[in-house]
């Protein structure tokens, strides 16, 4: 049964140079798949946890104008996703997991406050978007704060997302995590497809949830 999925949104940079548009088009365009995605998800009866991997703290390494053209994206995204009722009706919070203390713009970190904020008392369904997130960060951060002894319940309580994950896609042709959910995801399955993210097509993502479906999981026993 397919509880938890997480995403890696690879490829719309080389989506931008492919179709001859501007970075901030293509990123457009990615930001229009995530919604339409997230659509796709909510189908899913038994899902209850998404996890999007929308920049990690390597990204924030990019030159100023692309982050800034990020960051503004971002915050319209994200009063955007505010005001969907499908968020409502669906009981889904949003968080946003990652180091924001390492986004420098204030209307950004506004933006996400206030989204957590109206989706707080949903309680259904999850949506995480992973934005200045290392995993190995995370469990760096997760370790810090435990009192006592290191165990692995008492770390995973430490985590961003408690949940392991049981699917794992990616977009883009590359086939790794990069940095992704790096204890979550110690017995997920990974799919991975050459389409860019913008091109990702409801074909290819079912495609996905057909393999997961199919697949055997014994988790190493």
């Amino acid at each position: 049964m397919l509880k938890s999925i997480a995403i890696v949104t690879d490829g719309n940079r080389r989506y931008a140079a492919k179709s001859g548009i501007s970075l901030k088009d293509a990123y457009t365009t990615g930001f229009d798949k995530a919604e339409e995605v997230f659509d796709w998800c909510l189908e899913i009866p038994e899902l209850n946890t998404a996890t999007v991997y929308a920049l990690s703290t390597e990204n924030l390494n990019r030159n100023f104008a692309e982050l800034e053209v990020l960051y503004r994206l971002y915050v319209d995204y994200f009063k955007k996703l505010a005001e969907n009722p499908k968020i409502y009706d669906s009981g889904v919070k949003v968080r946003v997991i990652g180091e924001r203390h390492l986004l420098k713009n204030q209307a950004l970190l506004n933006a996400i406050a206030a989204l957590e904020e109206k989706t707080s008392n949903n309680d259904k369904r999850k949506l995480n978007i992973a934005l200045a997130y290392g995993g190995r960060a995370e469990l760096i951060q997760a370790v810090n704060s435990i009192q006592g002894t290191v165990t692995e319940q008492a770390l995973q309580e430490k985590l961003y997302e408690q949940q392991d994950v049981d699917l794992v896609i990616r977009t883009g042709g590359t086939q790794r995590l990069s940095n992704f959910l790096t204890w979550q995801t110690a017995y997920s399955e990974f799919f991975f497809t050459d389409k860019l993210w913008p091109e990702l097509d409801r074909q290819t993502f079912d495609k996905a949830i057909d393999f997961y479906e199919s697949t055997r999981r014994n988790f190493g026993k």
